[in-house]
């Protein structure tokens, strides 16, 4: 009778099978943790350049609509009138300035502008028969255009006396009178109170008064040119770090009326575009604005993925 004897694992290879799962599973272990972390990078860097992508094309796409002339720069802190030192014009900033850190400007009514295939305002206007009580502007359709300024604004403007927009008129020598520009000091952007050389307006009475734009202030002295551009708003682009640790809050101020003596602080109505900005950078030359945008997320034990945007506007 041949009895069998079944041998065991020696001490040694139970040691050795022991080590090489150890070290099999702290491999494992290893490439779980790195592939958790770069699940969580990329999806921190995906949110945040999806952000940054979508709020730049926001502003894009209302700087687009910039009056020339128009557009300034801020001092948050030491807000007053004085040019160079509370606010300057966007293609005088410095290329190393951090004072000026809010944007306003006023845009043109693109929205009844562009609402049907022909212009609901068209842009022009019959100067050889203007007088300095109203215009005709000739392919508009006024009661249209009030309908949805009124809708866009809550009601704030409707082209009437008390409700009225804007209109600037696009001058090749940039004047309303002899030696006196269109500038930011006197559209109420600076100081509400001064907003000598842009116009009030509402319909009209004259016949058709569909194309009769009349000023609600009817003395001030005004160049009427051929072409014009019609304003419901002005807007605003402001940053606020309301915690002091160096990122801001971007808010958007619209639905605020500088002719009617209005400022986006009292008047206008803010939307929050986006938290955790580092930087919000912003300049003119030559007519193109270019603007630079930059958020953070935390990931997570004090650490953050940023993003970056730049983007040019040309008008």
């Amino acid at each position: 009778m041949t009895i069998k004897i079944k041998k065991a694992f020696s001490l040694i290879e139970v040691i050795f099978v022991l080590v090489i799962l150890g070290i099999v599973a702290s491999i494992s272990s290893q490439i779980i943790v790195q592939v958790y972390d770069n699940y969580i990078t990329q999806k921190a860097l995906y949110k945040t350049t999806t952000k940054t992508e979508l709020v730049a094309n926001q502003i894009v796409n209302r700087l687009a609509h910039i009056i020339n002339g128009t557009g300034i720069a801020k001092d948050l802190i030491n807000p007053g009138f004085v040019e160079g030192t509370n606010w300057i014009k966007l293609e005088d900033i410095p290329a190393t300035d951090n004072n000026f850190t809010a944007v306003e400007w006023i845009g043109y009514d693109n929205d009844s502008f562009s609402a049907t295939a022909s212009p609901l305002w068209s842009g022009i206007a019959n100067y050889t028969s203007a007088t300095r009580e109203s215009f005709n502007t000739p392919g508009s359709n006024l009661s249209l255009v009030a309908t949805i300024m009124s809708n866009l604004s809550s009601g704030e403007v409707n082209l009437s006396n008390t409700n009225p927009a804007a209109v600037l008129f696009l001058e090749q020598a940039n004047e309303y009178m002899t030696g006196l520009e269109y500038n930011p000091s006197c559209m109420g952007l600076i100081n509400p109170a001064n907003t000598a050389c842009i116009f009030p307006v509402k319909i009209g009475t004259a016949t058709p008064n569909d194309i009769n734009l009349t000023f609600t202030r009817l003395n001030e002295p005004k160049i009427i040119t051929e072409r014009y551009k019609l304003a419901w708003s002005a807007f605003a682009l402001v940053p606020i770090d309301p915690d002091g640790d160096g990122l801001f809050d971007l808010y958007l101020y619209s639905n605020y009326q500088p002719w009617n003596h209005e400022n986006f602080a009292d008047d206008g109505t803010p939307h929050l575009l986006m938290r955790n900005v580092s930087v919000f950078k912003f300049t003119e030359n030559g007519g193109v604005i270019q603007l630079k945008l930059c958020a953070s997320e935390n990931i997570g034990q004090n650490f953050n993925i940023s993003s970056c945007k730049e983007k040019a506007i040309i008008r």
